[in-house]
């Protein structure tokens, strides 16, 4: 009889985003979540990353099943590239699900996947897997923790959380749940340490309400709110000061207006009548009668608030006298972006109001106190961090074992990505480590980039490009002229001191000095041709170019 069940982490553990975790009982395997994350190397081409799926390639005939906590991008938004390797069905909420479907149906892909609406207290069955939806409060709203039967015992996985008892939109956390659980016996909690490093508790999504009662009442001229698109609660609450203090509000952003419409279509979004409205009425209002509701609040290049930072959105564009809130933390990697968008907002007049002013944000995940209700309510007899940096998933760890009794460094475990963390009824340990590299997207085709081709494009960048062309006559195997080699952005290369005629000279040595059946076989030259002139331009520039040599036979 099977005794054991596998933790498979494939992304967001050590980093932000990318959030996607296999979990095995026997030859059957469920994945959590399937998130994308934003990348270090976005200067080279690539906007976004996702998980490499093609791990999941051992695992294809055990794949039973996705399961999404909520509708964060970090954690569905590689889902319709996971379902293109492996069609399984997708368990999820309604609102998870609205957000989800409107993705699948850019990869025309809706009709060919299976997709079950669940409500908090929903239990399905999915093999020897018992999976029970609990009501979560985040920034999002329908968010999941799960509660995971398996013949070896009960795993909870938190998904993103806080413990919030009042906010805005939908019920408190339910805790009531957990701890039934709890009381029954949990394996290991699965616990998001995206906050770990923050003492306390997380405020509450209700506590940004007098910062934005006091920003409306106050603001004379146009008033523009930035925020996550996502963040249903902030959301509700401009919607709700807009209509209080009669001004109206104009959505702009393709996923402000997506999920604006989503969440009002599904009674989510309550919007007082007549309080939304289009940017050309938006136009005929006066300047205190009109809130921007945009996206852009990190920076982002191709955003809303950007183009009206810098030239125009639409004909739109920030004046003196406006004032923009900026109403979201900020993403680590972020700050140089949002540094220029502040900059550009303050040269064109405008008065900010960000985190650090006011409080205008609250962020979705628990704090250290949070973390001790969700750990004491559910008494796991396993803690794993997981979500966040790996300093984060430390200080979670730390933190629960110097304030927590019965928690020592036996029974919180820190594992990584491509780690298989087994557990059964004799102990947790880690039992293989794969590598596991990103697999980067293409930002203008959508299309999978190779982790190679990203690698080979950021060598280009830092040491730049020589192009080497030789021509050889095929039935002596002799040099024909000279060697013709090009520099392209290579540093200490200057076309004016001859650098290139002792190159040339150099490539026509190495030629001379290599035997004849070297040359004939092509494959071997061209090689020996990369390596020469690499080494040469290594020693004599100090820099790391990408050689790219062709040989023309004549």
């Amino acid at each position: 009889m099977l005794n054991k069940i596998e933790i498979i982490p494939l992304g967001g553990i050590g980093e932000f985003g990318m959030n996607c975790m296999g979990i095995r009982y026997g030859d059957e395997m469920i994945v959590v979540d399937a998130g994308m994350g934003f990348p270090e190397e976005t200067p080279y081409g690539v906007d976004i990353s996702i998980p490499n799926f093609d791990f999941l390639e051992d695992y294809r005939d055990d794949l039973t099943a996705i399961i999404l906590t909520h509708g964060h991008e970090d954690h569905v938004g590689a889902l319709a590239y996971i379902l293109k390797k492996y069609n399984v069905p997708v368990y999820g909420s309604r609102f998870t699900l609205a957000l989800a479907e409107k993705r699948l149906d850019e990869f025309n892909m809706l009709d060919d996947v299976l997709l079950h609406r669940v409500r908090a207290n929903d239990v399905v069955e999915v093999g020897s897997f018992g999976i029970e939806f609990i009501h979560a409060s985040h920034s999002l709203i329908e968010c999941f923790s799960l509660a995971i039967r398996t013949p070896v015992g009960t795993i909870i996985h938190t998904g993103d959380y806080k413990i919030d008892d009042s906010p805005v939109i939908g019920k408190p956390y339910d805790l009531q749940t957990l701890k039934k659980y709890g009381d029954e016996g949990i394996l290991a909690l699965l616990g998001d340490s995206t906050n770990a490093t923050v003492q306390g508790r997380t405020p509450s999504e209700q506590d940004v309400i007098p910062a934005f009662r006091e920003i409306f009442e106050d603001t004379e001229g146009r008033l523009f709110v930035a925020t996550f698109s996502s963040s249903l609660h902030r959301l509700q609450v401009i919607f709700d000061m807009a209509h209080e203090y009669g001004r109206k509000v104009c959505v702009l952003g393709r996923s402000m207006l997506k999920n604006v419409e989503i969440a009002e279509e599904q009674g989510l979004l309550k919007i007082g009548f007549g309080t939304r409205i289009d940017l050309s009425d938006a136009r005929a209002c006066d300047d205190d009668e009109i809130c921007y509701l945009v996206t852009g609040s990190q920076g982002e290049f191709r955003a809303a608030l950007w183009n009206m930072a810098t030239s125009t959105y639409k004909g739109l564009e920030i004046e003196k006298g406006d004032t923009v809130v900026l109403s979201a933390r900020i993403i680590p990697g972020n700050e140089r972006a949002i540094s220029r968008l502040i900059g550009n907002l303050y040269k064109r007049g405008a008065d900010i109001i960000e985190e650090k002013r006011r409080l205008v944000h609250v962020s979705g995940h628990a704090s250290q106190e949070d973390i001790r209700i969700m750990v004491e309510t559910a008494r796991p007899r396993y803690l794993v961090p997981i979500h966040g940096e790996y300093r984060m998933l430390f200080r979670h760890k730390e933190y629960v074992k110097n304030h927590i009794p019965g928690y020592s460094d036996d029974n919180i475990i820190l594992i990584e990505n491509g780690d298989v963390l087994e557990l059964d009824a004799y102990g947790a340990r880690v039992i293989e480590k794969h590598e596991l590299h990103k697999t980067f997207i293409d930002e203008e085709s959508l299309d999978e980039v190779e982790y190679d081709i990203v690698r080979e494009r950021k060598k280009l960048a830092y040491g730049g490009v020589v192009s080497l062309v030789v021509t050889v006559d095929k039935k002596t195997n002799q040099l024909v002229g000279n060697p013709q080699i090009t520099f392209n952005g290579v540093a200490g290369f200057d076309p004016l001191d001859g650098f290139g005629v002792i190159a040339r000279e150099a490539v026509s040595k190495a030629v001379a000095e290599m035997k004849r059946e070297q040359i004939a076989d092509k494959t071997v030259f061209k090689e020996n041709l990369r390596i020469h002139l690499k080494r040469f331009v290594q020693k004599e520039l100090g820099t790391k170019p990408v050689i790219v040599t062709t040989v023309v036979e004549v």
